[in-house]
């Protein structure tokens, strides 16, 4: 039987990775104690089209592709003759997180704009998806390597609405304009906790040796930029924070285990330990002459270490070089979400995109002044870190990362190596929170707080986790369903779940919480015995103690979030296609206040072997935004499109969004009523 493909990149985007009784199921009405209204809008059908599917009365439009211009004069796009320079200039592959800003700042955001500035995070890139003109992998030159590097990272890029129709603004490329990429050749300054480890350190030399700085560059700048970029979130300032994620898969090969740096390295028992949490050094698939040596861990052993930041970069100021935020943590980041504590303070939540990580918390040490934007700018590099640990009776803590506290648990535990400083907890986060006994998550994605519009957090925050295949014991947080709840044996969590966190006395600076289930993601029509399309059986069922979650439509594998400005949480999937083959992924709809079970309903299907990512709404949520990810990936029974291509010389098995017999890209899309009225209404 073919691997389907949602399992390839499962193992490729998560390595390594008894319930006495759940509390209350998150059943509450909303905040204002009415019920809401639900969407009114037609629920799609379940489909396979290579195309996106809306209800009634909508329509899409692609805002900005793959290979699109960010600046006048240049060429169309043709993607065999694309090289480092050109796709510098051109939005890159494979977005994920996007994130909208007014054009002219003010705080708070002004809600009747009609321009702004648009971030997109590009995650990865997919070989069998570049240069269509290519026999095989092995054909691959360093220049195309460079240029597929150079399509990582993110872009900032101008957009407008004029007439109901949304375009991009593209700049001269001299002068003042704001559309730029900043990809993984590019400057950066580390900053916090950790940006004098000595990983760090060690490991930028390599990078910077191989980019040579200008004469007026910044003597703290490091040019490895930024890769593997997931989601993000946007703060109060007006800056926009992105997450390195999956760094292992994109930013390191090994080419010789028995290189004298990489065994020096391995004294270290730290550093041990740290790559074998993130699965590096990799061996790589393609040939050392192919790949910078800098990404080599043969030769720079501690090149990973650069990476699996929360970046901060300003939308607002080309000038200013993005800063790695060290404060805030090492792991494979899949958001950076802030809200305001009620002393004024930063909350930033995280998720960690693993199988069996974990969900964090940054609470800043200085407070937020709305009357200086960019006096703001470094307020996450002192504070304190948390880790949640979840506990059997429905509530919960945020435990600091302490250095004493973790010392202590590091005595108890003598195959761990003692950590030195504050930068050692930073750098080794994921460590430090197994040892301090926070909770182990299914894949924990996106971690979305309620603000007010002043920014302040509601205390209600929901937490998407995406899944966990493995056949695991429950932990608290981590719902398994039927009779698991009761005899803790080992099951999957194949659909993945919704979390609801509601914080003490509903304050983002708050040290312990309230937890229970917003949805188990399923098929509210299934029983406990469904077989998935790789032949195992498993339970899509979506009840606990026999009381059902969610109405309406099915889905799985939840991951981004947003919320809109009636309380509905926009759900987008990631795998979904694994579970329900009858229909690619998906954005749902459901209303966060509803009296169970919430009714879910299906509001857009991507097209074939695509992805749904960062999913947002302009301000007065008459347009939908969001990233069509890896288009023709795989075909609609699962088979990746690397083996279409390499195996069968085949082309890929989508034509999105441009149709005909057109190459795929992946592209932001903007969907909007074709009456102009609010979307999802």
């Amino acid at each position: 039987m073919t691997k389907h493909i949602k399992d390839v990149i499962a193992s490729r985007r998560a390595l390594l990775g008894g319930f006495a009784g759940l509390p209350l199921l998150s059943l509450a009405q909303s905040a204002a104690g009415t019920e809401p209204v639900p969407p009114e809008f037609q629920s799609v059908d379940p489909t396979n089209a290579d195309t996106i599917s809306l209800p009634p009365g909508y329509r899409w439009r692609t805002l900005i592709a793959w290979g699109d211009a960010l600046f006048e004069g240049m060429s169309s796009f043709d993607p065999d003759a694309l090289n480092r320079a050109d796709q510098e200039r051109r939005f890159g592959q494979n977005n994920d997180m996007l994130a909208l800003f007014p054009a002219d700042y003010s705080f708070p955001f002004a809600s009747n704009t009609q321009r702004y500035l648009l971030c997109a995070n590009h995650e990865y890139v997919e070989p069998s998806l570049l240069f269509p003109a290519l026999a095989a992998l092995q054909d691959f030159t360093p220049a195309h390597v460079e240029a597929a590097l150079a399509a990582i990272g993110c872009t900032v890029v101008e957009v407008e609405q004029n007439g109901g129709e949304w375009r991009i603004v593209k700049n001269p490329e001299s002068g003042n304009g704001r559309n730029r990429r900043i990809t993984p050749f590019s400057p950066v300054i580390f900053s916090g906790a950790a940006a004098n480890h000595r990983w760090i350190r060690a490991g930028a030399t390599a990078f910077n040796a191989a980019e040579p700085a200008g004469p007026d560059a910044d003597p703290n700048e490091v040019r490895c930029g930024t890769l593997a970029n997931c989601a993000g979130g946007r703060t109060p300032w007006g800056t926009y924070l992105t997450s390195e994620e999956n760094f292992n898969t994109s930013g390191t090969m090994l080419t010789d285990a028995s290189a004298p740096a990489l065994a020096a390295a391995q004294t270290d028992t730290a550093w041990i330990l740290a790559s074998g949490n993130f699965g590096t050094p990799l061996y790589s698939t393609m040939r050392e002459d192919q790949l910078p040596p800098r990404f080599d861990v043969s030769a720079n052993p501690y090149g990973p270490a650069v990476y699996g930041w929360v970046v901060e970069i300003d939308p607002y100021d080309p000038t200013w070089v993005p800063r790695k935020r060290t404060s805030l943590g090492r792991k494979k980041g899949e958001c950076a979400n802030t809200a305001l504590t009620k002393n004024g303070r930063v909350a930033v939540y995280m998720g960690d995109d693993q199988i069996d990580e974990f969900i964090y918390k940054f609470i800043s040490t200085g407070h937020f002044d709305p009357n200086n934007r960019t006096g703001n700018r470094d307020l996450l590099d002192e504070g304190q870190l948390y880790v949640a640990r979840f506990n059997e009776d429905g509530a919960g803590d945020w435990l600091p990362l302490n250095l004493e506290r973790i010392n202590s648990a590091v005595a108890e535990a003598p195959y761990h190596a003692r950590f030195e400083d504050t930068g050692d907890v930073a750098i080794r986060a994921r460590e430090a929170a197994r040892l301090l006994g926070a909770t182990p998550m299914d894949r924990p994605e996106d971690v979305e707080p309620l603000i007010d519009a002043d920014w302040l957090g509601r205390g209600t925050i929901l937490l998407s986790c995406t899944y966990n295949r493995n056949e695991e014991f429950y932990r608290p947080g981590n719902p398994r369903r039927g009779d698991a709840q009761a005899n803790h044996i080992q099951q999957s969590n194949v659909g993945g779940h919704i979390l609801r966190i509601d914080e003490h006395n509903n304050d983002c600076g708050a040290t312990r919480f309230r937890w229970d289930v917003f949805t188990l993601a399923g098929d509210p029509r299934a029983d406990n015995t469904f077989t998935l399309p790789n032949g195992i059986a498993a339970d899509v069922s979506v009840t606990i103690d026999g009381r059902p979650t969610f109405e309406g439509d099915r889905f799985s594998c939840p991951d981004n979030l947003c919320v809109d400005n009636s309380d509905n949480l926009w759900i987008a999937t990631d795998g979904s296609d694994s579970v329900f083959p009858d229909c690619n992924d998906s954005v749902m709809i459901a209303p966060i206040g509803a009296s169970g079970p919430r009714p879910v309903k299906r509001f857009l299907v991507a097209p074939v072997g695509a992805e749904v990512c960062g999913p947002t709404l302009a301000f007065d949520e008459t347009a939908f935004f969001c990233a069509i990810q890896h288009p023709g990936e795989a075909n609609s029974a699962g088979v990746s499109n690397a083996e279409l291509r390499w195996r069968n010389h085949q082309r890929p098995p989508s034509n999105f969004p441009d149709g005909g017999d057109s190459w795929p890209r992946s592209a932001v899309v903007v969907v909007t009523r074709e009456d102009g009225g609010r979307v999802g209404s």
